[in-house]
């Protein structure tokens, strides 16, 4: 379970924290990377990145909660 406090409306991308960012609707974790100095998040797979200074503008506080499946070992 993630429990995810921000959300950018604009984006449709929630934070956990700087480090862990989802896309949604598709609750994809984004990949963060710095470039030029600055940090940036990307959908994996694509090359367009989204500066944590966009997404900060607009941010708002919210709790939205991820429920992940348990992948339990055959043994």
């Amino acid at each position: 379970m993630i429990i995810l406090k921000y959300w950018n409306p604009q984006y449709e991308i929630a934070f956990a924290d700087w480090q862990n960012v989802y896309q949604f609707p598709q609750k994809i974790k984004m990949l963060r990377e710095v470039y030029r100095g600055e940090l940036y998040y990307r959908m994996p797979g694509s090359c367009k990145r989204i500066s944590y200074k966009q997404l900060k503008r607009g941010l708002q506080k919210k709790q939205i909660i991820i429920h992940e499946e348990l992948n339990l070992l055959p043994f």
